[in-house]
């Protein structure tokens, strides 16, 4: 089976330049994102693959942009991870947790 890849291109000066650049082979993990993260991703993406398309950036760019996508789509399909997180940002907004002066101390680092 063939890997998938995008198609992206560009028009300029009356000359169509197309790039075909390797990707994941789903993009299920979408359906975890917020509508506000899904316009926002959507509105990067098209900003990297013209990009990519003008050779100003590499597929590796994408790689590492999807990636990076993916976690946060990830993070946000576990309710118990959001809610620590949530939990954790409170907690230090409020003046509490520790510093990490005193973690290194007591993990001996």
């Amino acid at each position: 089976m063939k890997n998938s890849k995008l198609v992206v291109g560009h028009l300029m000066n009356d000359q169509l330049f197309v790039k075909s650049v390797p990707s994941s082979k789903s993009f299920a993990w979408l359906k975890w994102l917020e509508a506000e993260e899904l316009v926002e991703f959507f509105a990067e993406l098209f900003k990297l693959l013209t990009q990519i398309s003008e050779g100003k950036k590499d597929v590796e760019t994408l790689s590492i942009f999807l990636t990076e996508w993916r976690e946060s789509a990830l993070i946000n399909s576990e309710p118990d991870v959001l809610a620590d997180i949530v939990e954790a940002e409170n907690e230090l907004a409020t003046g509490g947790g520790k510093k990490w002066s005193q973690i290194k101390q007591e993990i001996g680092i």
